[in-house]
């Protein structure tokens, strides 16, 4: 059985699964279809910086069996964050999402830091 994951969660713990897995460098953000098409908005509406190009690819091709989380790469993330500009409330709303999830990666790899030293 320590082969096979079981249907309602993991009842034993198996060697490097997690459900929460994912690229060091990469994040998700919870984001509304409101909020996504405000941050789609913003990005037109803001002047070029470095990113924005490949930020619009990504959000454009949101695959739809994703749920309402987007997968940003780390630099990309923060590169948003430092240009968007919060224009409406949706807006304002994604961008503290947005800084929510980078501070929680920040503490994340601090924790892993503190670990291994």
């Amino acid at each position: 059985m320590r082969g096979n994951l079981p249907r309602m969660g993991c009842i034993i713990p198996q060697t490097g699964y997690s459900p929460y897995m994912r690229y060091e460098g990469e994040i998700r953000i919870r984001w509304s279809w409101a909020e996504l098409t405000a941050v789609r908005e913003a990005i037109e509406l803001t002047p070029s910086f470095a990113g924005r190009d490949e930020l619009r690819r990504t959000l454009r091709r949101r695959p739809a069996g994703q749920g309402k989380a987007v997968k940003l790469d780390l630099v990309l993330a923060e590169h948003l964050a430092a240009n968007l500009l919060p224009l409406d409330m949706p807006t304002f709303i994604a961008k503290s999402k947005l800084l929510r999830a980078l501070q929680a990666h920040e503490r994340a790899v601090g924790v892993d830091e503190a670990a291994a030293a």
